[in-house]
């Protein structure tokens, strides 16, 4: 149990490295062309690592965690969309509601949480509409603003995608990605090797990017010098955290896990106050601290 939730926790910290680094790139390139590049990135790299420790590939493991890599790839987009709108604080918290959707899985399976962790549910749920009617009154355009991102500039249309409200989109990520949590532990369950889930992870979340990447011109994939080593970084990143993942899933119960897993929010919001240095107002930092202290609380029990 300590050595999953150790797993979970380097997990969070590579999730929200690479969270942090895709919101830099999301500012100078479209978020389609940092989620495939990096999928790229992290397909050959797990690949190869899966390939010369764990042998020929487990069709079992392979299988969901080609279909976890689909879904995810869609929350990848959509998060990165928000990134590249609204701040890194308020969105990256949002999408760590994930972690809602294994909770329930894991009591219809009859994994009953108890009063501490409905606590921590209900205290999540609270930051996250807070955060999202928070986010709504402030600016989309980041802080400090970049080249391709102000009003009116030629290269506008590079960070825009997806057009729809950071809140919404950060949700609509979060779905994503609590239902990739699920197939990661329906993946490891069967005796299949985790490097091969997570294998399928990034293999799967590129073909599930294919499609939106071909479906338009293909200069939407063009990344600007200036990105490529924060683009590639995060796409390495989340492989890494995708290996932890996965090897965590095996040791431990789903919901658990997951919220650990989930906490990636808290290294974000940490690296944009360091670097980025990001400001909250109050009622979005008592927002954020809600998010994490419910994580928090379903972590423990």
């Amino acid at each position: 149990m300590v050595l999953a939730a150790l797993l979970a926790l380097a997990a969070s910290i590579a999730f929200g490295s690479s969270d942090f680094a895709a919101g830099l790139a999301a500012r100078r390139a479209r978020p389609i062309a940092i989620a495939f590049w990096g999928h790229v990135a992290g397909t050959l790299c797990v690949g190869a690592i899966a390939w010369s420790v764990a042998g020929r590939p487990q069709l079992s493991g392979l299988v969901f965690g080609l279909l976890g890599g689909a879904v995810a790839s869609i929350g990848l987009v959509l998060f990165y969309g928000a990134l590249a709108r609204g701040p890194v604080s308020v969105v990256a918290p949002l999408a760590s509601c994930a972690a809602v959707i294994p909770v329930a899985v894991g009591v219809a399976r009859g994994e009953i949480p108890g009063v501490l962790a409905w606590v921590g549910l209900g205290v999540a749920v609270v930051g996250v509409l807070v955060l999202a009617t928070a986010l709504g009154a402030t600016t989309a355009e980041p802080n400090p603003p970049c080249p391709g991102a102000r009003p009116g500039c030629p290269d506008e249309a590079a960070v825009r995608a997806p057009r729809m409200p950071p809140p919404m989109a950060a949700l609509l990520a979060a779905v994503g990605f609590g239902s990739a949590f699920v197939l990661i532990d329906l993946g490891g369950s069967g005796g299949s090797s985790p490097l091969w889930v997570a294998a399928g992870l990034q293999t799967g979340g590129l073909l599930g990017l294919l499609p939106i990447a071909l479906a338009g011109p293909r200069a939407r994939l063009a990344a600007p010098r200036a990105a490529l080593p924060t683009l590639l970084l995060a796409g390495l990143f989340a492989a890494a955290a995708d290996v932890a993942l996965s090897i965590a899933f095996t040791k431990a119960d789903l919901g658990v896990v997951s919220v650990l897993a989930s906490l990636d929010s808290a290294v974000s919001v940490l690296l944009a106050r360091l670097i980025l240095r990001e400001r909250l107002s109050l009622r979005q930092g008592c927002a954020v601290l809600a998010v994490l202290t419910g994580a928090i609380l379903l972590a423990v029990t």
